[in-house]
């Protein structure tokens, strides 16, 4: 327990920070000083497992926050960022191994491209939907979006544009240097308003597909 004082009015004005043992700062629109008082931190196990989770989410999902997070999930977030969202979805499988099958990097209500396989080619990578998989909510005109991390390296690589759904394919250029490596993909689907072109309506949750990648004949 520790002692607080409110500041009505003063010299001191309004308070913040810390000075020798008070520190000062604001609640509901007064100011106060109090002890400082160090947090408890026990380091329990149980702490040091979320931690872990914590920091390998953030390391595997950091590459995503301008080129997925921002443009597909911050739309439909009310409350947090499409960041915050995406890693609370999946903190419990940042596990080591990483659980990559069943992570999401986008969330959503729309029909999500399916049947998804993966084909290498020489100096990129193909993955491949049911094109004619519309479900309830889908459409041909929607596009279709791919992204892949190497497990080896940790980079990721993004297809250099959307497709339309009704394509089928969609490829990701790699490096010479990626050959033999495996890599864990993530597709999924925007509809966009037929008045406007950029106005996002709905997405899909991310799918999911792996493969080792050949840069051979």
């Amino acid at each position: 327990m520790f002692n607080m004082a409110i500041l009505r009015s003063g010299i001191l004005g309004r308070a913040s920070g810390k000075v020798a043992g008070v520190v000062g700062g604001h609640w509901k629109d007064r100011s106060y000083i109090r002890e400082y008082v160090i947090p408890a931190n026990p380091n329990t196990t149980p702490q040091q497992v979320q931690r872990t989770l914590f920091s390998t989410g953030v390391a595997f999902l950091k590459a995503l926050v301008g080129p997925v997070m921002n443009v597909y999930v911050d739309k439909f977030q009310k409350s947090m960022s499409g960041f915050n969202a995406i890693l609370g979805e999946n903190m419990a499988l940042f596990t080591t191994p990483i659980t990559f099958a069943t992570i999401k990097i986008v969330l959503g209500k729309l029909w999500g491209p399916a049947d998804a396989a993966f084909h290498s080619n020489i100096s990129h990578m193909t993955i491949s939907w049911t094109a004619a998989s519309y479900g309830n909510n889908g459409a041909a005109t929607d596009k279709v979006y791919a992204a892949a991390r190497d497990e080896t390296t940790g980079l990721w690589y993004f297809a250099a544009a959307e497709v339309a759904r009704s394509v089928g394919t969609i490829s990701i250029a790699l490096p010479d240097s990626s050959d033999e490596h495996v890599f864990d993909c993530y597709i999924w689907t925007a509809k966009y308003s037929t008045s406007s072109p950029t106005l996002l309506e709905m997405v899909s949750d991310s799918a999911f597909v792996t493969g080792t990648y050949h840069n051979a004949p």
